[in-house]
């Protein structure tokens, strides 16, 4: 802000009045330029001034102003030499020309004869490019020419006669360089577009006008050249782009307005109006519908271009082709989901933006979740990135540069296509949870300028999926580890050659390179030859190694220049598992450590041969898991010993059960039943009939009254005809064997007692054992679902019941009520063979 103030003071005072190259200021203002330090400059006052200086002292000083003038405007150049994201392809796209204008004719594509290269010829003017033009074409026996350039010339306006003689084949033009606002500086607006005048090319589809000084711009400078694909007008000083700019032009898929509007040293205003000042201040006016008109684009490109903030609505008008747009550098004011929601973006640069970190909307990604590849966010003094969780598709995020300082294993969670993570000269400190344990795609991570001291067991746990890794220039304890990290590395190394295939492979277009590939290339590349020669250094001096850390982890040296990646797999621990990066800025001067004096050390120099510590702790380790494991051994004993005691009775119950059950099933199988039950001469009783004492004055006042004595149906109950001297667990086995039919009296007080349960299991064991079916479930209250075993629950499931109706308080129920169950009673017995010659109701 300090420096806006600034530049606009600065600016304002300078652009007051401009005669031939030197400043009129008024004397008021010249206090200004002292406190802003700009002394020394000619001073032209008003008549009325006295204090008139003489020609002769002003000559004397105009060097030294001059000298002064371009040390401030240095000092303030905008232009830091930070690349952004459409850096890496601009060349790519550009094939036919060199950045200097002059003309690739080795490209296979064209003919040599369709190229004609006129650049760095000190031509002025029309008539003599043409003349020279016109000698190319004598000498070389052609006139169709499809790639031209007249790039670095003295031109003031475009070579409306030499295009003219081919126009009909032109397809390529670069006219980069030339100076085209320095034409006509006291005519009006609409004349200064003179410059713009070109003739119809109806094939032309490249156009490069950058560097040309051009101040202003309208559609009817592209009215002839309507076939017009790809336009770059980068390094101008264009003050607004109008809403109908482009209108000719539709079909414009790339556009680059880079460096646009960017003060520069060496740059001459031709006419000096306050607007431009202004303009140059806040930056470039972009009209809210210049981009309507450009349905078809693809590439935009704005890097370096300060905007003003109501430009910002511009981009909500951008269209649904456009996958790639860069930002960078250009003080946009914010982010929202209405910015992007139109277009399939998959490559974004919005480094250099600090203002957006705190206007940052939070669906302002939704609308590209599905498409965004590429996101650079570097430089904007971010803290936290939870604007980020949409992106699942995301493969390459850059935040170099920013104030994150704490790393959580939700801050990159969503993203699980994240290949290439670069988190340099940030604040990130140690972690000690897992953050990386969902990317498992993550291949590159860059961690150089932290404020890391020590590599944990989670990360180096994180570090397991990786192929490069950047540590440098962290404030690292002095330990052994480190260095192990570096061995570890020294043994991983390979050739950059070997680093092509880092990523998948995804081509732009047709026509266009590997985004992932040039940004390999040109950003990681020369580093990781750097560091592969530092890396074999180091090696030549340490011998061969093999190490192991904590007895966990086991590092193989890999032999082989160029070895087959082996796919990861991101274990829970790090047993036996090879760590495979290799660092990708290894510098010994960039890897240092502090001792406990506080004294720097280089990591390389660090005496590890004996390695007592690793051992000590490998020892320390060892022991704590075996204390530990007898520890829990002990506990666990106990435990199950106070559970056998409390629950010694339900073990000796099911103990009996299963005894039983067994005894049971080896005699059935010994002697099948060959009789019926009532032709077994060993059935000695009709009803084996199961209760608790509780229900005993059920049994006695209406069970036996009603059913035994009434007719010849004999009933088998416990207490009178269990015999003295045997076994209860014998009596019921032998009762139950000997009676016709089981009847099971429940109630809530039945399913308490262990002996009712145990005979109520052997009635189970009965139906799948011995093929003894014949059972009766008589009810004496509800007895609710939650309450039931599994036992009865499953013989409610394959045998009816009934229910003994239930009276009111503590009266009895009614006569009609037991009559009706009495008789459905009656009814069950008949139809397992049971008859009496007398029922009483």
């Amino acid at each position: 802000m300090y420096f806006n103030n600034f530049l606009l003071i600065f600016i304002f005072v300078f652009g007051l009045l401009t005669i031939h190259g030197r400043l009129v200021i008024p004397s008021a203002s010249s206090k200004v330029l002292d406190k802003l330090g700009i002394s020394n400059f000619d001073l032209e006052t008003d008549e009325n001034d006295s204090g008139q200086e003489t020609e002769s002292n002003s000559e004397s000083r105009e060097s030294d102003d001059e000298t002064d003038l371009k040390s401030i405007l240095l000092k303030y150049d905008t232009d830091d030499g930070n690349s952004c994201l459409l850096d890496l392809i601009k060349d790519e796209i550009l094939w036919w020309t060199y950045p200097n204008g002059s003309l690739k004719e080795v490209n296979l594509k064209y003919s040599k004869n369709l190229y004609l290269d006129m650049s760095h010829g000190n031509l002025g003017e029309d008539v003599d490019l043409l003349q020279q033009t016109e000698l190319q074409f004598r000498f070389l026996g052609f006139r169709k020419v499809e790639i031209f350039s007249a790039a670095f010339n003295q031109l003031s306006s475009v070579p409306y006669d030499t295009l003219g003689t081919i126009r009909k084949s032109l397809k390529y033009l670069s006219l980069r360089g030339n100076a085209f606002s320095d034409i006509l500086p006291d005519a009006e607006e609409k004349q200064t577009m003179a410059w713009a005048t070109f003739p119809k090319l109806p094939r032309l589809i490249e156009l490069d006008i950058s560097n040309c000084s051009i101040e202003y711009i309208s559609k009817e400078t592209f009215q002839n050249i309507t076939n017009l694909r790809r336009l770059f007008m980068s390094n101008n000083k264009i003050m607004a782009i109008n809403g109908d700019t482009f209108d000719y032009i539709q079909k414009v898929q790339y556009l680059d307005l880079s460096f646009t509007n960017v003060l520069s040293y060496n740059y001459q205003w031709t006419k000096t109006t306050l607007e431009m000042i202004v303009n140059l201040v806040y930056g470039l006016k972009v009209h809210q519908n210049t981009f309507k008109l450009l349905p078809e684009l693809v590439y935009l490109d704005l890097s370096h271009s300060k905007m003003t903030r109501n430009s910002a609505v511009a981009f909500t008008h951008l269209g649904n082709k456009l996958r790639y747009l860069s930002l960078c550098y250009t003080a946009f004011p914010m982010v929202s989901s209405a910015i992007f929601k139109n277009t399939a973006l998959e490559g974004l640069d919005l480094s250099g933006n600090p203002f957006i970190s705190y206007n940052i909307i939070d669906d302002a990604f939704d609308g590209i979740a599905d498409t965004l590849q590429y996101l650079y966010f570097e430089r904007s003094n971010l803290k936290n990135i939870a604007w980020s969780r949409p992106l699942a598709k995301l493969r390459v995020l850059g935040l170099a540069g920013n104030n994150i300082n704490a790393l959580s294993p939700t801050t990159f969670e969503p993203l699980e296509s994240l290949q290439l993570l670069d988190l340099s000269s940030n604040h990130v400190g140690n972690w000690y949870r897992s953050v990386f344990s969902r990317n498992s795609a993550l291949r590159f991570l860059n961690l150089r300028s932290n404020n890391i001291n020590v590599l944990t067991s989670e990360m180096l746990k994180d570090f397991e999926t990786l192929s490069y890794l950047s540590l440098g220039e962290n404030n690292f304890i002095c330990s052994c580890l480190l260095r192990d990290i570096i061995e570890v590395a020294a043994g991983n190394n390979k050739d950059a050659e070997c680093s092509y295939n880092l990523f998948n492979r995804y081509e732009l277009n047709e026509s266009y390179s590997n985004l992932t590939h040039n940004l390999w290339l040109e950003r990681y590349v020369p580093q990781l030859t750097e560091s592969y020669h530092n890396l074999l250094n180091y090696k030549r001096v340490n011998q061969k190694f093999k190490l192991r850390f904590f007895s966990q982890l086991n590092y193989k040296s890999l032999l082989t220049k160029c070895p087959a990646e082996q796919p990861y797999q991101l274990n829970e621990f790090l047993n036996d598992t090879t760590l495979k990066f290799q660092l990708l800025d290894y510098d010994a001067q960039h890897y240092w450590c502090f001792n406990e004096t506080d004294q720097v050390l280089l990591v390389d120099q660090l005496n590890c041969q004996s390695r007592t510590l690793i051992i000590l702790e490998t020892e320390l380790h060892s022991v704590t898991t075996i204390v530990i494991a007898v520890v829990a051994s002990i506990a666990g004993i106990s435990m199950l010993a106070l559970i056998i005691y409390l629950k010694r009775w339900h073990i000796h119950y099911y103990y009996s059960s299963l005894k039983s059950a067994a005894l049971l099933s080896s005699a059935s199988k010994e002697n099948p039943p060959l009789l019926t039950p009532l032709q077994d001469p060993n059935v000695v009783y009709d009803i084996f009939i199961s209760y608790c004492q509780n229900d005993r004055s059920w049994v006695l006042e209406e069970l036996l009254p009603n059913v035994e004595e009434t007719g010849d149906i004999s009933i088998c109950l416990h207490e009178r005809d269990f015999q003295i001297g045997v076994t209860i667990l014998d009596n019921i086995i032998s009762c139950m064997d000997r009676s016709h039919s089981l009847m099971l009296i429940i109630s809530s007080k039945f399913l308490l007692s262990h002996w009712c349960q145990f005979e109520m299991y052997l009635a189970q064991h009965r139906i799948f054992e011995v093929s003894k079916e014949h059972l009766i479930l008589v009810f004496l209250e509800d007895i609710p679902r939650s309450k039931r075993p599994k036992t009865l629950q499953y013989l409610m499931d394959v045998k009816t019941y009934i229910k003994w109706p239930a009276g009111k308080g503590d009266k009895q129920p009614k006569l009609e009520e037991r009559k009706l169950f009495w008789k459905r009673l009656r009814k069950s017995l008949e139809a397992i063979g049971i008859h009496s010659t007398e029922w009483r109701l």
